[in-house]
This record gives C-alpha cells, sequence and structure tokens, in this order.
C-alpha cells in the first residue's frame, strides 16, 4: 500500500510540474505578444469595426506572421547548409523570413475561414434547437 502511495505521489508531482511548466509558457507567450502589441491592436480593430470577428481575424494574421517569420528563416538557413550553396546567410534568411511570413498569412487566413465556417454552423445549430425547444413550450401556453 505504502508503495501504491509513493507511485501515486511521483505521478502527481510529475503532473503538477507538466502544468507548472505549461502555465509558465502560456503567461510567457501571452507577455511577447502584449509587449509586441498584438493584443492590444487586434482589440482595437475589433473596437473600431465595431466586430469582434475584425479583432480575432487581425490577431490571427499578426500571429500566424510572427509565428511564419522564424519558422521560415530557420528553414531557409537550414535548407541553406544542406545544401552548401556559398555566399552570405543573411539573404537567406530574409527570403526566409518573407517565405514564412506568407506561409503564417496563409495559414492565418485558413484558421480564419475555418473558424468563421464553424461559428456559422454552431450559430445555425443554436437556432434550430431554440426553435425546436421553443415550440413546444408555445404549445402548452395555447
Amino acid at each position: 500500500m505504502g508503495l501504491f502511495g509513493l507511485v501515486f505521489l511521483v505521478v502527481a508531482l510529475v503532473l503538477i510540474g507538466i502544468g507548472i511548466a505549461i502555465g509558465t509558457a502560456a503567461c510567457l507567450i501571452a507577455a511577447v505578444l502584449v509587449g509586441l502589441g498584438v493584443i492590444s491592436s487586434s482589440f482595437f480593430v475589433g473596437v473600431l469595426t465595431g466586430r469582434p470577428s475584425a479583432g480575432f481575424r487581425a490577431f490571427l494574421l499578426q500571429c500566424g506572421i510572427l509565428a511564419g517569420i522564424p519558422a521560415g528563416a530557420i528553414c531557409a538557413w537550414l535548407g541553406h547548409h544542406f545544401d552548401a550553396a556559398l555566399g552570405s546567410d543573411l539573404p537567406i534568411l530574409c527570403f526566409g523570413a518573407l517565405g514564412g511570413a506568407f506561409a503564417g498569412v496563409i495559414v492565418a487566413l485558413m484558421l480564419d475561414f475555418i473558424s468563421g465556417r464553424l461559428g456559422s454552423w454552431a450559430g445555425a445549430r443554436v437556432q434550430a434547437l431554440r426553435v425546436t425547444t421553443a415550440q413546444p413550450i408555445l404549445e402548452k401556453r395555447g
């Protein structure tokens, strides 16, 4: 019984440690996004247009670009070293950053499209549920 308790304690401590690490990473990511102005500018876009979806779209685009730039630069740099081409590393990193930013924009637009379709589908389902559940209530009153 004591061995079972010890194993449970070790598993619980590992899971707590993983939770703390994930929470710390999430706080670090949020701090970077606030520091770069991504969240505030997305909020401003949403308030300025009067539509939260526009702010969400701006947030997705900015995050896609911010994630795509280093990813593209690293991929191009690795491709350069695997290819063993001669020349300066700076143009490779710049072209990779541009390619990564473009890929990030495409991924962000795809996520926006998917979330828009999912939102309209969910709204239609909720509306259909409201109609079907409200009808028996109205019939009981009538």
